[in-house]
């Protein structure tokens, strides 16, 4: 039977521990048999980062990551899949890329979705069930094996899959204090990119080892998503809903207020101008490298898994780290322009390998591409909070994400228009420009007007809002006391 636990929460504001009142925490006795793990050297230190009462919550979600990170694994996977010989291909189409990549960067479309919902239903239970949903969905990806149920499984497990993406990111405001989040969330996330970077690798080998049997690889993905929920579930939360808001305004309401207060901030404005450029060419590409590649070069299965998946689960992790220590030197918009560069060339070897008909140049592109998107992925993360003051936080983040799904929903249809002289759904035949390996070079081009409009934007930065606003306030403050002096 669960029992109860009461754990004293205190923040760092100075106020001695028999002032604040307990906190009731709705949790389970730890089971004896998982003491070893929190002995692991790694873990252990990770713990021990945060005060005691977090160590329960970052314990759980470390396992909870392990399932959710090896999801990610499955983007660049499934579209390797789609265009491999032994698994697939010829029935793999540029189609079936179009909807999963379609599928994988328009889901954040519904980000502000599960805030609203936040607001009536626990946040944490939308992490544990849509988890739980979305294994139920990889473990019958094998029932037909057919490259467009193979699409439609897929891309359904990556829409729901961004309940729990965007709740993990709210609940870390109620696991962990401000003094320890950033220490507590690094650790969960080099999990997750570890998760992924190992399931890409074991994916990828298993793909060329058992081609017939490749659903193996999304039913044991499956499994360690339905456990990490699990894991979760057992995580000490309060037990008041602390996103509950019965008062919440309708959904229509809140958008239109919130489009209000982004179109009042033109840096803001200007920002996600300069994102778009880039970031439509990203989307409108990226999943067409496989395409080209068994298409235009004839390339390998396993040639096709090497760039398309491994290249950047090896490189983006690998550089995310150095990255992250550039990005606290510079502005938001500098990381971006260079970001933007660095895919301009990418894409720019990208249509050379198509053009040419040749491997290699993909594979440089790849490599240069996925270096560029270990600290581009971070600086996604992190850009938005640069405009807002501490109580936007939450509406700048879920329109930068919207707009984000907005990009991911239409650049694939675009980018397969371009690409495709005929775009066959079903019945339905849709005439495109039949532009191959060009589309890079489109993409390319897009990439570097984004890098400029960044420069530009640089140049005219006037700082952080968080620092504009407490250097406004610093000087109202001193003009009342000047004028308390005078009087």
């Amino acid at each position: 039977m669960p029992k109860e636990t009461e754990i004293n929460q205190h923040e760092s504001s100075g106020k001695s521990p028999s002032k604040s009142p307990p906190v009731r925490w709705k949790t389970r006795q730890k089971p004896r048999s998982l003491g070893w793990l929190r002995d692991l050297p790694l873990l252990r230190q990770a713990l021990n980062r945060v005060p005691a009462r977090c160590r329960p919550a970052l314990f759980y979600e470390t396992f909870y990551n392990l399932g959710a990170g090896s999801f990610v694994a499955l983007f660049g996977l499934s579209l390797a899949a789609l265009k491999s010989d032994e698994i697939f291909s010829p029935h793999g189409t540029k189609e079936h890329l179009m909807f999963v990549a379609a599928m994988f960067g328009g889901s954040s479309l519904l980000s502000p979705l599960v805030s609203y919902i936040g607001k009536r239903v626990p946040m944490r239970l939308l992490i544990i069930y849509p988890n739980l949903l979305a294994a139920v969905l990889l473990l019958a990806t094998g029932v037909l094996s057919t490259a467009t149920f193979f699409a439609l499984i897929v891309g359904s497990a990556f829409v729901i899959r961004v309940f729990p993406r965007v709740g993990e990111m709210n609940m870390f405001r109620v696991l962990y204090p401000p003094t320890h989040r950033g220490a507590a969330v690094g650790w969960v996330k080099a999990v997750a990119g570890s998760a992924g970077l190992v399931a890409t690798v074991l994916g990828t080998f298993w793909f060329l080892w058992q081609p017939s049997h490749y659903a193996w690889v999304y039913c044991a993905i499956g499994v360690a998503l339905a456990l990490s929920a699990l894991s979760y579930a057992r995580i000490p939360v309060r037990r008041k809903n602390e996103f509950e808001d019965t008062q919440a305004a309708f959904p229509h309401r809140a958008f239109v207020g919130g489009v209000r207060a982004f179109l009042s901030d033109r840096r803001f404005v200007l920002y996600q101008v300069g994102f778009w450029f880039a970031g439509f060419a990203n989307h409108m590409s990226h999943a067409y490298v496989a395409e080209s590649l068994k298409e235009d070069v004839g390339a390998s299965t396993w040639t096709v898994l090497w760039i398309v998946a491994l290249i950047p689960a090896l490189l983006m992790s690998a550089s995310a780290p150095i990255w992250g220590r550039f990005l606290d030197r510079v502005n938001p918009m500098s990381g971006r322009a260079l970001f933007n560069s660095i895919q301009c060339v990418a894409y720019g070897f990208h249509c050379f390998g198509g053009i040419s008909r040749q491997a290699w140049p993909f594979a440089v592109g790849a490599m240069i591409h996925a270096i560029g998107n270990g600290g581009g992925t971070i600086n996604w993360l992190t850009g938005s909070l640069y405009f807002a003051k501490q109580e936007q936080v939450s509406l700048y983040n879920s329109i930068h994400v919207a707009l984000t799904g907005l990009r991911g929903m239409i650049a694939p249809i675009i980018g397969v228009l371009i690409y495709g002289s005929v775009l066959n759904l079903g019945p339905l035949q849709i005439s495109g420009l039949g532009l191959g390996p060009i589309l890079f070079a489109l993409s390319s081009g897009l990439s570097l007007c984004g890098s400029l409009f960044m420069i530009w934007m640089t140049r005219r930065d006037s700082g952080p809002a968080e620092e504009a606003h407490a250097i406004a306030a610093a000087q109202s403050l001193e003009a009342i006391a000047a004028a308390s002096g005078d009087e």
